[in-house]
């Protein structure tokens, strides 16, 4: 979810090349006016037409193409006050172009960058005015305003295109991080927040259609053993091929999450404590298959315990409280069973 190398780089490049060729009809328009040094057009030049180019280079292989674009604004920051001098300070270009650079830093790195930059500006604007001369025009001819019109209009437009690009992706990144973060990393299973939310759901939709289901609270026993004896990574193996059995045992509606290290929840929509009995019995049968046949993994039993929705529930924390309830019980009655919940009695299985 990471953005690749570049992408920075690469959502600025438009805007700039836009931007530094927008200046620079403004800027020759300007300058048209008045003699200057060979040097100057071709520093204009450079800016207007390659330094767009030469910006992306630098940025767009770099680990980290923010740090190298800061810096291209601070470039660019030095170029701002050279134009500012050249011009003139003639007011309406001179403006627009400090306006323009003041909503580039701001979009790349917020009012610090801003503030960094500044200072860059007003020392080469001094310096240039030593080399070029200094003297303010108020007055902005006509062509030179209708100069400054491609800046006012088109480049405004391109930096709301990149911020609606990055605010995009943005957007998408911060969905995917929220959909990732409900599942577990080692199983892939709803974690117990995201599993409890389905739930809680299922709770309510279950007593609204009056069709029964039953919830599963699952434990491996011995799990502790099982680290301590062989090792937490045969114990991590031992967690994914049980999820990996569980989701073969299961129907599509089913919803499993794994609600800590060794316990594990399943909600069995439309099932009855009878039907639910048959599922979860085929599911202790096929995890003593599958850890049999696995010579390097040992042996592995679970303990379940069920309860059925029943209509005194009043709330979900009642189904998990019944659900848990039944779990001890296995427990208590030496693991590796299965006992349910029903509505009207408990019953036991091996």
């Amino acid at each position: 979810m990471t953005s690749k190398p570049g992408s920075f780089a690469k959502r600025i490049y438009l805007p700039r090349l836009l931007g530094s060729a927008a200046g620079f009809w403004a800027v020759s328009v300007v300058l048209n006016d008045s003699a200057m040094p060979a040097w100057v057009w071709i520093l204009l030049v450079f800016h207007g037409f390659i330094w767009p180019h030469v910006a992306y280079m630098l940025a767009r292989k770099v680990p980290v193409p923010y740090l190298v674009e800061c810096r291209n604004m601070i470039v660019e920051s030095a170029f701002g006050g050279l134009w500012v001098a050249a011009m003139q300070f003639n007011a309406l270009p001179c403006t627009l172009l400090v306006s323009m650079f003041c909503m580039n830093c701001i979009a790349v790195g917020g009012p610090r960058l801003l503030i960094a930059s500044l200072p860059m500006m007003a020392s080469i604007c001094v310096v240039a005015s030593a080399f070029l001369g200094s003297s303010f025009l108020p007055e902005t001819h006509h062509d030179q305003v209708y100069a400054c019109l491609p800046m006012l209009a088109v480049y405004p437009i391109a930096v709301a295109w990149a911020a609606y690009k990055l605010a995009a992706k943005l957007a998408e990144h911060k969905r995917q991080f929220k959909e990732a973060s409900r599942f577990d990393s080692l199983t892939g299973l709803l974690n117990q927040g995201a599993w409890k939310t389905v739930l809680n759901e299922e709770f309510m939709a279950a007593r609204h259609r009056e069709l029964p289901s039953t919830l599963a609270l699952i434990d491996i026993d011995h799990f502790k053993a099982i680290n301590d004896t062989h090792g937490h990574p045969v114990g991590d193996e031992v967690i994914r091929l049980l999820t990996a059995t569980l989701r073969e045992s299961s129907r599509s509606i089913d919803v499993a999450g794994r609600l800590g290290g060794d316990e594990f929840g399943l909600v069995l929509r439309n099932a009855t404590a009878s039907q639910a009995e048959v599922m979860l019995l085929r599911l202790k049968q096929s995890i003593t298959d599958v850890f049999t046949a696995q010579s390097d993994l040992p042996r592995v039993s679970l303990s379940i315990g069920a309860a059925q929705l029943s209509r005194p529930m009043g709330e979900p924390q009642d189904w998990l409280v019944a659900a848990d309830a039944a779990l001890y019980d296995a427990k208590r009655q030496g693991r590796n069973r299965l006992v349910i919940s029903a509505p009207e009695e408990v019953v036991a299985r091996g």
